[in-house]
């Protein structure tokens, strides 16, 4: 009786050490490709662009699934992820915990919109103009051509 004890115990130790265990595990390397041609990049700076270079190393990032159809998205270059903040301006932030590194990936045919989970009530969505630039969470809409990303695998 006292060795069943003895396992049983050993053996809920094991669980219990297995569930502590924080594994930081990052998903795919890919791009985030706009419908007009431009790569979402994250700069050290902390601040979000885009560029038309595939080669910049800026706009490489990691997915990481937080549950099913819920991202957070890290450029690799610049360690930060992808944020958006109360005036729906992207940027990078350092902190993974913050709520508003979390978007919500939506299916758009071929493509992929990505909602921010903080403001989905105000339906905010990372977009790119036509031009390259960014644009701001407020005037974004599902199913404009700026916010329909491709993700190119790295």
């Amino acid at each position: 009786m006292d060795q069943e004890e003895e396992i049983s115990q050993t053996s809920t130790c094991d669980v219990a050490a297995s569930k502590r265990r924080v594994i930081k595990h990052y998903g795919r390397r890919m791009k985030l490709n706009c419908r007009h041609g431009y790569n979402i990049l994250i700069l050290q700076n902390g601040k979000v662009s885009s560029s038309d270079d595939d080669t910049d190393s800026h706009c490489i990032m990691e997915f990481t699934s937080m549950s099913p159809g819920h991202v957070r998205i890290r450029g690799v270059e610049a360690n930060l992820f992808l944020a958006m903040n109360k005036d729906g301006l992207l940027y990078g932030e350092a902190d993974p915990k913050n709520n508003s590194t979390i978007f919500i990936e939506q299916p758009e045919g071929p493509y992929s919109a990505y909602l921010s989970l903080k403001y989905q009530k105000k339906k905010w969505y990372v977009a790119i103009k036509k031009n390259g630039k960014i644009k701001l969470g407020p005037t974004t809409k599902r199913g404009q051509h700026a916010t329909h990303f491709l993700t190119i695998v790295v």
